[in-house]
């Protein structure tokens, strides 16, 4: 081997080793830390969304820890640092945004309801009630109280048809503990209330479980549709990541399988949705609005 050839030689050893080395002492990614709005339970989203947590962590080679979040501690926690993604309803989104800032990742398609949710009025189909001004001194029941689906659209529906539930209502109020959503149908069905707020899709859904019948219950009133569930993540989270995780959810597809718990998962069939798409943030100001005008979060004067 030539004088030349051995230096040549020795600079490429050298860079190679330089290569090894630094691969070798690079410290390892912390964990991406993805928080799941809590839905109906906690134990109803660690079934749902363990496959979709599996799913990421494989496509972003890197470990991904997942936590369940009731809507009303998003925005202290997310204040506090708690976590890099979210994955919540499109009013969380809107406090958390106007709290500490947010980057949109991806709009979830539902495989009922689309990209869009909202909400109806419900009366039992027997009901006198015909209309939102039938409702006057009634009793109501709404959903969660920071649900797009379940409050503020139905809130902002009454007033746009003349009647301000603070004043108008007999009685409104909001149920306690798990699957809140399902107790509102119930609470229709059963007398409890003389209307309720329901979610978009969740009468049908419920039908087809056989829990319900459709055609016990009569819809007085539908709000205009505002967007479904998406992912964003906080502004502590750089680019690179924020656009892996991105991609990893609009890239998800039903040829996805994941293994969970010794079981071959289909993600999206257990996420209940159909895939993702892209979103902007313009798409959000119809709650924006909504929240304004019923002096809602993140816009409430009292």
């Amino acid at each position: 081997m030539s004088k030349y050839s051995r230096v040549v030689f020795s600079i490429l050893l050298l860079g190679t080793a330089a290569v090894v080395a630094k691969g070798f002492f690079r410290p390892p990614q912390p964990p991406l830390r993805v928080a799941f709005q809590v839905c109906n339970s906690i134990e109803e989203n660690g079934r749902r969304f363990e496959p979709l947590r599996a799913y990421l962590e494989k496509k972003l080679g890197r470990k991904v820890v997942a936590s369940h979040v009731n809507t009303f501690d998003f925005v202290e926690m997310a204040q506090h640092g708690d976590f890099d993604v979210l994955q919540s309803n499109s009013y969380v989104y809107v406090n958390v945004r106007s709290k500490v800032g947010a980057t949109l990742l991806a709009r979830e398609v539902k495989s009922d309801t689309g990209k869009d949710t909202g909400g109806l009025i419900v009366v039992r189909a027997d009901s006198p009630i015909r209309s939102v001004a039938d409702l006057r001194g009634k009793k109501m029941v709404f959903g969660p109280v920071l649900s797009p689906g379940g409050y503020l659209t139905q809130y902002y529906t009454m007033l746009q048809a003349g009647l301000d539930p603070e004043k108008a209502l007999g009685r409104y109020f909001f149920l306690p503990g798990a699957w809140q959503h399902e107790k509102v149908v119930y609470s229709i069905l059963y007398g409890v209330v003389d209307a309720g707020a329901v979610k978009f899709g969740d009468i049908d859904r419920m039908e087809a479980e056989g829990k319900v019948k459709k055609s016990d219950f009569r819809v007085i009133a539908e709000s205009e549709p505002v967007p479904n569930c998406t992912f964003f993540a906080l502004p502590h989270v750089d680019a690179v990541t924020a656009g892996k995780v991105r991609e990893a959810l609009l890239r998800l597809s039903a040829r996805d399988f994941v293994e969970v718990e010794g079981e071959r998962v289909n993600v999206l069939r257990r996420d209940g949705v159909k895939g993702y798409v892209p979103t902007s943030e313009e798409e959000f100001d119809v709650l924006r609005r909504m929240a304004k005008a019923a002096d809602l979060p993140p816009y409430e004067k009292f």
